[in-house]
C-alpha cells in the first residue's frame, strides 16, 4: 500500500512566483517519511518553524496537499542582516490510492513535525468469512 502512495512536488526550494497572495518567498518541499501498519499509512512531515494554525491539509480528487507558512520575524528591536532560511511556504502533494478513506485522515503537529494518519477504507480491509456447517 505504501508503494501506491505517490508523491509529487518540485525541487527542494523554488522561488517561482505564486498566484496565491499569502504564499510569498521560496516554496520548500518538506522531507517526509511514510510508514504502513495494518493497511493504515502514516506520513511524518518535517515543517520546522511552522505554527500549527498556519498549516493547511486538504484532499481534492484523491490528491492530498499539505501547506504551511513559515514566518521568521527578527526579534523585537533587531533588524535582519543575514538569513540562510528565508520565510516562505512548505508545500507537498501526494496522490492517494483508492484504498485510503479521505474522510478519516487525522493530523497532529508537535515540535515542527506534522503527522498525518491515513486510514484504510473499510471496503478495502480484508474480511474473514466464517464457514457454517450445513
Amino acid at each position: 500500500m505504501a508503494q501506491e502512495l505517490q508523491t509529487s512536488g518540485g525541487d527542494v526550494a523554488r522561488t517561482a512566483a505564486r498566484d496565491e497572495g499569502e504564499m510569498r518567498g521560496p516554496v520548500y518541499r518538506p522531507s517526509t517519511d511514510i510508514f504502513e501498519k495494518n493497511g493504515d499509512v502514516t506520513l511524518v512531515i518535517d515543517m520546522p518553524g511552522v505554527a500549527p494554525d498556519s498549516i493547511d491539509v486538504s484532499v481534492e480528487n484523491r490528491a492530498l496537499t499539505v501547506r504551511g507558512v513559515i514566518d521568521a520575524p527578527a526579534p523585537e528591536g533587531y533588524r535582519r542582516i543575514y538569513a540562510e532560511y528565508a520565510p516562505g511556504t512548505f508545500e507537498r502533494a501526494f496522490s492517494l490510492p483508492d484504498s485510503i478513506d479521505p474522510g478519516s485522515i487525522e493530523a497532529s503537529h508537535r515540535d515542527g513535525v506534522l503527522t498525518l494518519t491515513l486510514k484504510q477504507a473499510e471496503a478495502a480491509r480484508p474480511k474473514q468469512i466464517k464457514v457454517k456447517a450445513a
